[in-house]
Order: C-alpha cells, then sequence, then structure tokens
C-alpha cells in the first residue's frame, strides 16, 4: 500500500495548530485521533494475525490426518496384494 491516507496540515492562522488530513475521508484530525485510529488498527492486525496463525494450525492437522489415512490406505493394499483379507 503506497499510497498515503495520513498528511501533515499547518495552519497559518493566528492559532498555528499543526493537525492531521486524513486523505481518504477529507477530514482534519488531531494528533489524539490518529494515534486512536492507529492503535485500533494495530490491536486488528493483533486479531487477524490470531486468526491466520489458529488457520495455520487447523489446515496442518488436515495435513497431517490426510497423510496418516494415505498411510492406511496403502498399507490396506500391500496386505491385500500378500493375499490378506480384513
Amino acid at each position: 500500500m503506497s499510497e498515503k491516507r495520513f498528511i501533515i496540515s499547518k495552519n497559518t492562522s493566528e492559532r498555528s495548530t499543526t493537525g492531521i488530513i486524513d486523505v481518504e475521508k477529507q477530514d482534519l484530525l488531531w494528533v489524539s485521533e490518529v494515534v486512536d485510529l492507529l492503535n485500533e488498527q494495530q490491536a486488528t492486525i493483533q486479531q487477524l494475525k490470531a486468526k491466520l496463525k489458529e488457520k495455520e494450525e487447523d489446515e496442518q492437522l488436515y495435513a497431517n490426518e490426510i497423510v496418516k489415512l494415505n498411510k492406511e490406505a496403502k498399507e490396506v493394499l500391500d496386505f491385500k496384494s500378500l493375499g490378506g483379507d480384513y
């Protein structure tokens, strides 16, 4: 994501204040609002990372189960090829 969403705006009126403009919403935000927004985004990122890790662990369990089932199927075929029957 190379597009800049926030830019710094310096107000040159009597009360010189610095704010941050949300380019996407065309809205002036104070630094504390941006900090709150960034903290919310960071919390969301952490939640998504935890969900991703959980999904990856589930995927590994499924892969292990498939390997186990394939091994069992091969053992049955090998046994049958030797003349055995269940």
